[in-house]
């Protein structure tokens, strides 16, 4: 697995975005859906994957997309 380097999360803590090392690109975000059970396991949406923060965080704006966030994206501190 890539190396995470940010995580940013709802406010329901239920949806959110990572950020990770890539080795072709540097780094490169996903939208993920965190397990209910455990806020540390998290799976990535339907294998997606952006180039940019505002790209990622452009998916859960889809009028089609069955994702909603709610709120506004905080950072989580990674350890």
């Amino acid at each position: 697995m890539q190396k995470t380097i940010n995580m940013w999360v709802d406010g329901n803590e239920y949806l959110g975005i990572i950020e990770v090392k890539d080795d072709v690109f540097g780094t490169c975000y996903h939208p993920i859906k965190l397990s209910p059970e455990d806020n540390e396991e998290f799976f990535i949406i339907n294998n997606l994957w952006y180039t940019t923060y505002n790209g990622a965080r452009q998916f859960f704006r889809l009028h089609t997309n069955q994702y909603a966030i709610e709120g506004r994206m905080r950072k989580v501190i990674l350890t």
